[in-house]
C-alpha cells in the first residue's frame, strides 16, 4: 500500500510540474471463450457468419465486419439489433440521413473502412478485397448475399468517461520504451454487439449474435509519448491496435481524482 501511494505521489509531482496533457489508451477484452484473436482482431464465428471487430478510434468505436458464410442470403435486421453499453441500449438503426456514431475528436486512426483489408492480407485470403464504401443510411434490413460481407460503424464506446490512475494496482512500466502507468478500472464497463438476422426478408427463424467484451486495463502516459515519432518522422511508438482505443489530450484532474 505504502508503495503504491509513493509511486503515486512521484507521479503527480513529475507530471503537475509539466503541466502535461495526457493520453490513456484502454486494452479490450472478450468475455467469452468464442471470441478468438486473430492477426490482432478479434474474431467470432458460427456456422453461419463471421465478425471480425475493430475499435481503434478516439473514444472507442463499434465496427465490425459482418460475413455471409452460406450459400443462402441474409438478412440483418437493424431494428432488433443494437449495441448495449454498461445495460443501456443504443439502436443500430436510424433513418436520418447522418452517420450514427459520434465524433469525439479529429481522428479516427486508421479509416476504419479500410482496416479490414490488413486483417485478410494477413489471413492469406485471396476471395475478396475489401474497397472504400459509404455507410448506409436509413436501411432497417440489409441484404447480404451468399459469400459475401458488410462492413459498418457505430457509436463511440466511452464518450466522455476517463480513466483515474489513483486506482487498484497501478504499476509503472516500460512499454514501447516508454515510462506509463498502468491500471486495472475501477469501472466496470462492458459493452455488447447484439445482431438480429435470418435467411428471409420476413425475419421468420431469426438468429442471434450476442458478442460482449469488457475493458480490461488503462495505459496513462504524457501526450508526447503517445505521438512520439523518430528522427525521420515515423511514428516510433506502436499503441495502435484493434483490440485498443485511446483517449486523447486529457487534463489532470480528469486522470487523478
Amino acid at each position: 500500500m505504502f508503495a503504491k501511494k509513493l509511486l503515486l505521489f512521484v507521479f503527480s509531482v513529475v507530471m503537475l510540474s509539466s503541466c502535461s496533457r495526457f493520453t490513456q489508451v484502454v486494452y479490450v477484452s472478450p468475455k467469452e471463450d468464442n471470441i478468438q484473436s486473430v492477426n490482432h482482431f478479434y474474431q467470432y464465428e458460427n456456422e453461419d457468419v463471421k465478425i471480425v471487430y475493430w475499435f481503434w478510434a478516439e473514444h472507442g468505436v463499434m465496427s465490425f465486419l459482418f460475413w455471409n458464410k452460406t450459400d443462402k442470403p441474409l438478412y440483418i435486421d437493424w431494428k432488433k439489433s443494437a449495441l448495449i453499453n454498461n445495460g443501456k441500449r443504443l439502436s443500430y438503426y436510424t433513418n436520418r440521413d447522418v452517420n450514427n456514431y459520434k465524433s469525439f475528436g479529429t481522428t479516427y486512426g486508421l479509416d476504419w473502412l479500410d482496416v479490414f483489408n490488413d486483417y485478410y492480407t494477413k489471413s492469406g485470403s485471396t476471395d475478396m478485397k475489401l474497397s472504400k464504401e459509404t455507410l448506409v443510411r436509413g436501411e432497417r434490413v440489409s441484404f447480404i448475399p451468399p459469400k459475401s460481407y458488410i462492413t459498418q460503424a457505430f457509436y463511440n464506446l466511452t464518450a466522455n468517461i476517463y480513466f483515474d490512475i489513483n486506482d487498484r494496482n497501478t504499476q509503472e512500466e516500460s512499454v514501447n520504451f516508454c515510462k506509463v502507468y498502468v491500471s486495472t478500472s475501477n469501472q466496470e464497463i462492458n459493452f455488447r454487439n447484439y445482431i438480429t438476422y435470418a435467411f428471409n426478408e420476413k425475419g421468420e427463424n431469426e438468429q442471434h449474435v450476442d458478442n460482449e467484451f469488457r475493458l480490461n486495463k488503462v495505459v496513462t502516459m504524457q501526450n508526447d509519448y503517445f505521438n512520439f515519432k523518430d528522427k525521420n518522422g515515423f511514428w516510433a511508438n506502436d499503441w495502435e491496435r484493434p483490440t485498443r482505443f485511446y483517449i486523447h489530450n486529457l487534463r489532470w484532474d480528469e486522470i487523478y481524482k
